[in-house]
């Protein structure tokens, strides 16, 4: 059973260069009016393979150890995003490319700094009251001169 599992994982992993070709950057080709689109996308992806042995009769003094041994393991996991970034348009007589702008990613950023900034502006006013109630509240125990 063990090893089946292994050359799965295998020959799923050997498939990868075929399956990541340029075909999961520029999508297929579509033709109209004279015109040829072919978009293309960033495509990332990543996968981790983990697996485990054991030993027996080790004595192990952490706590919840018992020390009888034995062990197995095993563990896989992968994933991938696809974003469009721009068309290739080519014509008869030209090749341009456009970019695809992501609206919600730039709007997104947008509100994260303007929040950061917020943050750290408040994060300012509020030390230098600290700071001058500290000193007021000295200067009343220190009382007139």
């Amino acid at each position: 059973m063990e090893s089946t599992t292994i050359d799965e994982i295998a020959h799923r992993l050997s498939l990868i260069g075929e399956e990541m070709g340029a075909s999961a950057c520029f999508g297929s080709p579509v033709e109209r009016d004279g015109h040829t689109l072919i978009p293309v996308a960033r495509v990332a992806f990543g996968y981790g393979v983990g697996f485990g042995r054991g030993s027996g009769g080790d004595d192990d003094a952490r706590p919840g150890h018992g020390g009888t041994g034995e062990g197995e393991g095993g563990g896989g996991g992968g994933g991938g995003s696809s974003t469009p970034v721009a068309v290739i348009d080519i014509s008869r007589d030209d090749v341009t490319i456009q970019p695809i702008t992501d609206s919600t990613r730039i709007a997104l950023s947008s509100m994260m700094m303007a929040a950061w900034s917020v943050f750290w502006v408040l994060w300012t006013i509020r030390t230098f009251a600290r700071e001058n109630a500290k000193t007021r509240r000295m200067k009343l125990d220190k009382g007139p001169d």
